[in-house]
């Protein structure tokens, strides 16, 4: 019969210890939290002391499967006091046991939510049909999983999953996206091949459908003068196919609408420093709900593009225009990626033609995209 005592860096550490030395019917007499490090006292001795028998791999390895691990990748809330119950009533564990198993619940917690299962056959029945589990291996991050975790609460898979596109879109839609519609001016920005010049003809051709009076000069389709005082040729190829006119504006001007002018949508081929000063003289001018700034993100975009120009076009505070969709789609780690940066997508389109092929994305609209592509 013997008595040890150990120091370890956490106390599944000083338990192995223990049971190393002592053996599984190691008795643990006290636990003790000393310069950041456990140290935990046992004997074999069980003759005099009520038994409190020590065997984690069996009996903490059933609460951690049964309530840790099954709630937290389900989705379920911080069950921390429940688990301190049981390891109480299991294992007679002193506070300071306790205090050193929550903070190691809280360490494992967080390494679970990075988690990739890469043979999800060998998972337990329960923690693999999870909607949380399902919706990590379809693609989308566990940040978004998490911070969305509400919404798949006490849901069956196919309704948490419909549930989890909604709220993912309520995220990724403006509050406003209505006011588009109200806005007078719309830079649409963006690097080249990215859809910018066609998206501007798109919008145009949105607005002037929907003119009451079909006057042609209400919508104008415009770009910044680089020196040569002509327009480029795509634009003008659009405006003789829309019937609009078309403008230039000097970079460093705010843009003037003529009292029949009613919107103006800017094809912004200078680059994101140039174009600054110009947005904000417009803003100025015309005030913010006047202004629309709109950043066009083409299908098939990396997260490392996406965040590239994302960072470098978020103070002008842009919503985004998805495009190019009939060429590649975005899926679950885009969505996530844009969601985790609170980035905001105004428009939807996707094909070759020019009239009628921009959807505003509402939260309807935006929910059908994510249910049939992610």
């Amino acid at each position: 019969m013997a008595t040890t005592t150990v120091t370890a860096k956490d106390t599944s550490r000083a338990m192995e210890d223990i049971i190393d030395r002592l053996g599984e019917d190691a008795v643990i007499l006290s636990t003790n939290q000393k310069n950041g490090k456990v140290e935990m006292t046992a004997t074999n001795d069980t003759s005099s002391i009520p038994p409190k028998r020590l065997k984690p791999s069996q009996q903490f390895s059933k609460i951690f499967e049964s309530r840790m691990l099954n709630e937290q990748i389900s989705g379920g809330s911080d069950n921390t006091l429940e688990l301190t119950q049981a390891v109480n009533q299991s294992d007679g564990a002193s506070s300071s046991q306790l205090s050193a198993v929550r903070s190691e619940l809280k360490e494992i917690k967080n390494m679970l939510s990075g988690v990739v299962v890469t043979e999800p056959q060998n998972l337990n029945d329960k923690v693999a049909s999870s909607t949380a589990l399902k919706l990590r291996q379809a693609g989308f991050s566990s940040k978004i999983v998490n911070i969305l975790d509400q919404s798949i609460l006490n849901k069956d898979y196919e309704n948490a999953r419909v549930s989890f596109l909604r709220s993912l879109a309520k995220r990724l839609v403006p509050n406003d996206i209505q006011n588009l519609n109200q806005s007078k001016i719309y830079y649409v920005i963006g690097s080249s091949g990215s859809g910018r010049t066609t998206l501007s003809a798109k919008i145009a051709a949105y607005f002037a459908e929907r003119s009451e009076s079909k006057n042609i000069d209400e919508v104008c389709l415009a770009e910044f003068d680089k020196g040569e005082g002509v327009i480029s040729e795509d634009l003008r190829s659009y405006s003789r196919l829309l019937n609009l006119k078309t403008c230039l504006i000097k970079s460093k001007q705010a843009p003037t609408l003529n009292e029949s002018n009613k919107k103006m949508i800017i094809d912004v081929s200078l680059d994101i420093e140039e174009s600054y000063e110009n947005i904000r003289n417009s803003r100025k001018l015309f005030g913010n709900n006047k202004i629309a700034v709109i950043l066009c993100l083409p299908g098939g975009s990396s997260n490392k593009l996406i965040n590239t120009l994302w960072s470098n076009a978020k103070d002008l505070n842009p919503t985004i225009a998805l495009t190019k969709l009939d060429e590649c789609e975005m899926g679950p780690e885009e969505f996530s990626n844009l969601a985790e940066n609170n980035a905001k997508i105004s428009i939807i389109t996707g094909t070759d033609g020019i009239v009628g092929t921009v959807a505003i994305a509402s939260e309807n609209v935006m929910t059908q995209y994510l249910k049939e592509n992610c």
